[in-house]
C-alpha cells in the first residue's frame, strides 16, 4: 500500500514540475517552464519546437555590464557629472566646481535596496583633456557607526553623501571615470 502511495506521488511530482505549453488570446504560444521563466514558442517547424520543449535547458544571454562610467565635464556646468549604480544603490555625483585648489564633487545617495547601507566607497579617476590621468582616489562617501542604527542609510531613503575634493590643477573640461567598488549592507 504504502509503495502504491509513494508511487502515486512521484507521478504527481513529475508531471507538475513538467513545462507546460499555454495558448493566449492573441494565438501566440508561451513555453511555462518549472523555473517560473516563460518563452515564446517561435512560429517554426514542430522538429524546431520539439527541441524548444526538450529537457535540456534552456540558457539566456545576459549582456555583462561594465560598472565604470565615464564623462568629460565641464566646469560649474549645473548638470550632474553622472549616476552610478550598484545592487539597489544609486550615487549622484554632482555639478563640480573649483575651489581652494580642489576640484569639488557633491554626491547624493538613494537606497532603492530592501537593505540598510552601511558603507558606499567609490573609485574615482580624473583626466585632463589630453586624456592623462591627473588623480586616482578610492573614497568612502557613505559610512555609518558600528552598531548605531540610527546611522544607516535605510531603504527608501535619500542622503546627502560627502563631497569629493580632489587636489587637481584646474582646467576648463575634465575627463572624470568612476565606478562604486565597495557597498556594505546589514
Amino acid at each position: 500500500m504504502y509503495k502504491a502511495i509513494s508511487l502515486l506521488t512521484i507521478f504527481a511530482a513529475s508531471t507538475v514540475m513538467a513545462d507546460q505549453k499555454v495558448t493566449l488570446n492573441d494565438g501566440r504560444q508561451v513555453i511555462l517552464h518549472d523555473n517560473f521563466t516563460w518563452q515564446y514558442v517561435a512560429q517554426t517547424s514542430p522538429d524546431e519546437v520539439e527541441s524548444l520543449t526538450s529537457d535540456k535547458p534552456q540558457l539566456a544571454a545576459i549582456p555583462l555590464i561594465d560598472k565604470k562610467t565615464d564623462s568629460m565635464v565641464k566646469l560649474d556646468s549645473n548638470h550632474p557629472i553622472m549616476q552610478l549604480s550598484d545592487s539597489g544603490v544609486d550615487v549622484l555625483l554632482g555639478s563640480p566646481s573649483y575651489a581652494g585648489g580642489q576640484l569639488i564633487i557633491p554626491t547624493s545617495i538613494t537606497n532603492q535596496s530592501l537593505n540598510s547601507v552601511i558603507l558606499i566607497e567609490i573609485e574615482i579617476e580624473v583626466s585632463g583633456i589630453d586624456k592623462r590621468v591627473l588623480t586616482k582616489k578610492n573614497i568612502q562617501i557613505w559610512q555609518s557607526i558600528k552598531r548605531m542604527p540610527e546611522t544607516y542609510l535605510r531603504p527608501q531613503q535619500v542622503e546627502k553623501g560627502k563631497d569629493i575634493a580632489l587636489d587637481v590643477a584646474k582646467q576648463d573640461q575634465y575627463f572624470i571615470s568612476a565606478n562604486i567598488t565597495s557597498l556594505i549592507n546589514r
